[in-house]
């Protein structure tokens, strides 16, 4: 790719996110398309022309500096480079005519770049353009990105008509973690609707990095630090892998239910907390009966903009914060309620310098450490009384890796009054059948919370 002009200023650190994806991607590779993060979402009612969407695209980029930046320098230690304008490319897909007829019927579309036809899909027959957009959005993220050559965005638009029907996103991790994804859509929603949005005023994924790196960022990091060594001091030994280790190394099975969904909401609202708390406390229940823990830790992805000068950052700034818990309560309300106030406490400790933090915490001992992560990926979590969709639940294997990111993690996601919770464990830890099983158990767990 030809080189796009000058930078705009010297090279600079990358953010503490970005130090902790850099490492998941090291330890991901070569399959860290995992960590890409895609979006498709359906185009505004009023027309919208390809070259509409491409002038919305130029003003995204124009407006987040992550979508400008690039990597630099070595591969162990690398930096970010932020350019002055790019042209990420897009594709341009026609969405072929859906004819009637038999279940599994299709439409053909063809895929172009710029003007240049490349391809055809094949797509299931449905609403105009849909499920071929959610084809080309595993398409695009399915390799990884060339983190020193490519734009950190791949972008698709789904065309039928003559007009743009759905727009397909997919975002490098090291650009943007996933309430950055979320900010991102809006912005490019609202660009095609208008030609410009409100200057931004939160810090620059820059500042943030050059702040980090300060006396003052060190001083945050090493009380974070602090405060993890005196929880890691509360916490019982995780004993030693079980299982003999299957092939793939690692799997992954998603839950979709209904149930859990109504459910979440109501412990949640009986206890007055938010419906992610219900659901770290029932994950964490289950974690010490796998492990026998007592003291049970287990890492929070929290997305670190609560300041006002952070809240619409676009950059990969999200970090761990370390939950733990005492899990012999006389209830599971109260178990609930004691996971509200230590998250709380928590979350404000997942700021930190990620090299200092492991250098610290492998010195703590034999045995000792956190039990998997928890990700709610909702970027609003639509708490209050949620009737249950019709439905019943579904259980299967979503995905598999021989490479480790994670030993054990539970992601939330879905839509308000059907939940979708994924699980993706060691198979060392937990055998792909008691990954299932441990999925269907959070939803009893709760389930039966609810009724009583």
């Amino acid at each position: 790719m030809a080189d796009p002009g000058a930078p705009a200023g010297r090279d600079g650190p990358l953010t503490w996110g970005q130090q902790d994806i850099w490492r998941a991607v090291l330890a991901a590779a070569p399959q860290e398309r995992y960590l890409n993060i895609a979006r498709v979402f359906a185009a505004p009612k009023r027309p919208v022309t390809v070259e509409r969407a491409a002038l919305a695209l130029e003003r995204l980029v124009a407006r987040h500096e992550s979508l400008r930046t690039r990597l630099t320098g070595s591969r162990e230690a690398p930096l970010q480079r932020v350019w002055p304008s790019a042209s990420p490319p897009y594709e341009v897909v026609e969405a072929g005519p859906v004819e009637p007829g038999p279940v599994g019927s299709v439409a053909v579309g063809s895929v172009a770049v710029g003007s240049v036809a490349v391809g055809s899909v094949a797509v299931e027959a449905g609403p105009v353009g849909a499920a071929l957009a959610e084809e080309v959005g595993e398409r695009l993220a399915a390799e990884p990105f060339a983190y020193w050559e490519e734009w950190p965005l791949r972008v698709a638009f789904v065309v039928a008509g003559g007009y743009v029907r759905h727009i397909v996103l997919v975002l490098c991790h090291l650009a943007a973690d996933g309430h950055a994804a979320e900010l991102v859509v809006k912005d490019f929603r609202l660009l095609l609707l208008r030609d410009s949005l409100p200057l931004l005023r939160s810090a620059t994924p820059r500042e943030l990095a050059a702040w980090q790196h300060s006396p003052e960022g060190r001083r945050v990091s090493g009380e974070a630090i602090g405060f993890w060594l005196e929880e890691y001091a509360r916490m019982d030994p995780v004993p030693a892998s079980a299982y003999v280790p299957g092939e793939p190394r690692f799997v992954e099975a998603t839950m979709r239910s209904p149930a859990l969904a109504a459910a979440v909401q109501e412990v949640a609202a009986r206890n007055r907390v938010s419906s992610s708390t219900v659901l770290l406390a029932g994950a964490m229940r289950l974690a010490g009966r796998l492990t026998g823990q007592r003291f049970c830790g287990m890492r929070v992805i929290v997305n670190n903009r609560f300041a006002a000068g952070r809240r619409d950052v676009v950059s990969t700034i999200s970090q761990e914060a370390l939950v733990v818990l005492d899990l012999r309560t006389e209830s599971f309300d109260a178990l609930v309620r004691q996971a509200w106030g230590t998250a709380l406490r928590a979350y404000r400790q997942a700021q930190y310098d990620p090299y200092a933090m492991e250098e610290a915490v492998t010195r703590v001992g034999p045995g000792i450490r956190s039990f998997g992560c928890f990700n709610d990926q909702r970027l609003v979590q639509e708490d209050g009384q949620v009737a249950a969709l019709e439905g019943k639940t579904e259980v299967a294997r979503t995905d598999a890796m021989d490479r480790n990111i994670c030993d054990f993690r539970l992601h939330v996601g879905g839509e308000p009054g059907r939940m979708e919770v994924s699980c993706y464990a060691d198979t060392a830890l937990l055998p792909p059948p008691g990954i299932e099983q441990y999925l269907l158990d959070l939803e009893g767990l709760i389930v039966e919370a609810a009724r009583t």
